[in-house]
């Protein structure tokens, strides 16, 4: 990791001032679902009914205070999963990430494997667990032939799978956020090698090593009756392309309604598009969603150990027919402190750039299951 050279000087130089407290953590969890899918006839060939994915994923962390207000801590997060449509942890179907950070009155540096600046700091539409409004585990139960991504083929987005500025995953960074001001965080990520397989990049693209600069900021505001929260975002991939996102939530009692938006476009000096390739690891239009947008809505209600969201996902293509519909009633109940149940529908509809049957997909997926936290 290019990058991990530079944690633990910067870690280490939080030593100046005189240590007060270590604080050493161990949590984790567990999502064990199972999902019926029913999909249109003419995809039933290339679809099973039943689905059983679960994952696994364990959080290690020791963080240090110093007087003043300094801090600095360090983080390893470990996952894994199986029966995962698209493989996107990010060494594949195991993974970790490994990451530090140094608070200070002046703001916060995080160095490692981490989502930019634009993700941290996004708000959009309320979704209960367990699968998502953006980048939606939906996919496990009915695929999405405009996503795909295995560890020992290729990765394809034809369309983007978020709102978020994700393109570069979890790609080691350097990342630095403002001290609140006036209801106001702003944040700033480098990432040296956008490559990455939480990410959208496929590492067999032109410009999969090349850099790329995120800015973001985040204002919440106490409206009286409600309490409102907007996040803006920009993105230079370079060589790849240009990113814009942009989010609201508002928030009163137990409601909460929001949603987001991402524009990405190619400019004139950046490579084009795929659209015609032989190579079988950068197929045709795998880059697609480098042109294209992304919105979500949604309603969320909590009360007391019940949460439930409806939301609406949908993502296109600029200059082809891909495109993305998710519509999803989710629902989380906290059993106890250390187990919920989760019980989802959805109803999906994933179109491709022709009438190939496996460029499409149509339907419904019922979900359960039960999630275990420590």
């Amino acid at each position: 990791m290019k990058i991990a050279k530079f944690i633990m000087p910067l870690v280490l130089a939080a030593g100046t001032a005189s240590a007060s407290e270590t604080i050493l953590d161990v949590a984790g969890g567990a999502r064990m679902l199972y999902g019926y899918s029913d999909v249109a006839t003419r995809y039933e060939p290339l679809n099973q009914n039943n689905h059983y994915p679960a994952s696994g994923f364990v959080y290690l962390s020791a963080e240090q205070d110093f007087d003043n207000g300094y801090s600095a801590a360090v983080y390893l997060d470990l996952m894994a999963a199986s029966d995962k449509e698209i493989q996107n942890f990010n060494n594949g179907s195991w993974g970790k990430e490994i990451y530090a950070s140094i608070s200070a009155p002046w703001g916060q540096w995080v160095i490692g494997e981490t989502f930019n600046a634009a993700v941290q700091l996004a708000v959009g539409a309320p979704s209960a667990e367990p699968l998502g409004v953006n980048n939606s585990d939906i996919v496990d139960f009915i695929s999405n032939p405009n996503w795909y991504r295995r560890n020992s083929t290729y990765t394809s987005f034809k369309t983007l799978n978020s709102t978020n500025i994700n393109t570069d995953g979890v790609a080691p960074k350097i990342s630095y956020y403002t001290p609140e001001f006036y209801g106001t965080t702003v944040g700033v990520t480098y990432t040296p090698d956008t490559d990455n397989r939480r990410g959208l990049v496929n590492r067999f693209a032109k410009y999969a090593r090349d850099d790329a600069y995120v800015l973001a900021a985040v204002k919440e505001t106490d409206l009286g009756f409600a309490n409102l929260a907007t996040s803006v975002g920009y993105g230079i991939y370079y060589k790849n392309d240009k990113e814009f996102s942009a989010g609201m939530a508002l928030q009163r009692g137990n409601w909460t309604v929001g949603g987001s938006y991402r524009k990405t476009y190619v400019d004139g000096s950046d490579y084009a598009i795929t659209t015609n390739s032989n190579d079988p690891k950068a197929p045709d239009l795998f880059d697609n969603y480098r042109e294209g947008e992304a919105w979500n809505l949604g309603i969320g209600y909590r009360f007391g150990p019940l949460q439930t969201s409806l939301t609406y996902f949908e993502a296109k293509a600029e200059n082809t027919d891909n495109q993305d519909k998710i519509l999803m009633l989710a629902n989380e109940f906290q059993l106890n402190k250390y187990v919920n149940i989760y019980a989802a529908a959805a109803k999906v509809d994933f179109r491709g750039e022709n009438d190939d049957i496996r460029n499409n997909n149509k339907g419904y997926a019922f979900v359960a299951g039960v999630g275990v936290d420590f």
